[in-house]
């Protein structure tokens, strides 16, 4: 299911490029005017999440509310804008290459904050998922050059901001799902996120910030919100809530499969897929398959929300 949800991400493309093309020339403002009107969508269809999850909303603590405020203002929000605006650049292979550091800062957190252990084994495998990402991510491993050829040094930092800042919030949602359920954390990540985008966003734009959205724009940011937004973070906190986090955050490095896919098929012009990417591909799937059995064998024990969700569910 993470793995699934990685891959929704990847969709992301679809939507965010076209819709920045319009909006403010000040890359912060243009990039939180996406986030923003992004989340507006996602509160509205929370609502209905939050509303049956109020009981166990009202039980949280001090700490546990700490670790959602991360989430949704760290990841939801602030990585976010930090994402969008180091593909502003038009460096994509350079900010999907740094955003796979994820995974050494979440499993060096889950380490540190939950006490996690990766068995041996797992750990073998941390290796061989990175080189089938990075195989996907570059399609001419052989000359690395080519990649960095464009080098931006702010949109690296962008992205390795986004990065850590997701890889936290990994660790953090494992946390938090020790007494909501994956569709109530879904929910508090988005609500939570929103007030400080607002915030962000009157401070660099002011008013005018807010008045650059188009009817006609609609179908594009309800995609990026239903599809790569919604849908993604269900599955992507279903999986996690019976998935150690330093297991699901090697399962992540599965989002850039989907653009090597649209690149192939929907972008146009239309860019063909190499060996090596088909390589990257399988490696990591299989990297992934593995990880999951011994994640079976081995099975952690599940937070209270996601033991109600699959009592629910039964």
């Amino acid at each position: 299911m993470v793995a699934v949800a990685a891959m929704l991400w990847g969709t992301d493309t679809l939507f965010r490029v076209p819709l920045l093309h319009h909006l403010s020339s000040n890359g912060l403002v243009q990039a939180t005017q996406l986030v923003l009107m992004e989340h507006v969508i996602l509160v509205v269809c929370s609502i209905p999440l939050l509303w049956l999850a109020r009981r166990q909303i009202s039980r949280l603590t001090g700490r546990q509310w700490a670790a959602i405020a991360a989430i949704g203002v760290g990841a939801s929000g602030l990585a976010t804008v930090l994402f969008t605006l180091s593909f502003s650049y038009g460096h994509f292979i350079e900010t999907l290459l740094l955003q796979k550091t994820q995974p050494l800062i979440a499993i060096l957190l889950a380490s540190l904050w939950l006490r996690e252990r990766l068995a041996p084994a797992a750990w073998a495998l941390v290796p061989v998922a990175l080189v089938g990402a990075y195989l996907i991510a570059v399609p001419d491993p052989l000359r690395p050059q080519n990649a960095w050829a464009d080098f931006h040094i702010a949109a690296a930092l962008f992205a390795l901001g986004a990065s850590a800042l997701w890889g936290a919030a990994t660790v953090f949602g494992r946390y938090a799902l020790a007494d909501v359920s994956f569709t109530a954390l879904t929910g508090l990540r988005f609500t939570t996120a929103l007030p400080a985008l607002a915030v962000l966003l009157y401070v660099e734009g002011g008013i005018s910030g807010f008045t650059v959205y188009r009817p006609e724009d609609a179908p594009l940011y309800l995609g990026l919100a239903l599809l790569p937004g919604l849908l993604a973070m269900l599955l992507y906190y279903r999986g996690l809530a019976s998935t150690p986090a330093a297991i699901a955050t090697l399962a992540e490095l599965a989002f850039p499969i989907t653009g090597v896919l649209l690149n192939l098929f929907l972008v146009t012009p239309r860019q063909s897929i190499t060996t090596y990417q088909v390589v990257g591909i399988v490696v990591l799937w299989g990297a992934l398959a593995v990880l999951d059995r011994i994640n079976a064998r081995k099975p952690a024990i599940l937070p209270i929300g996601a033991r109600r969700a699959i009592s629910s569910a039964a």
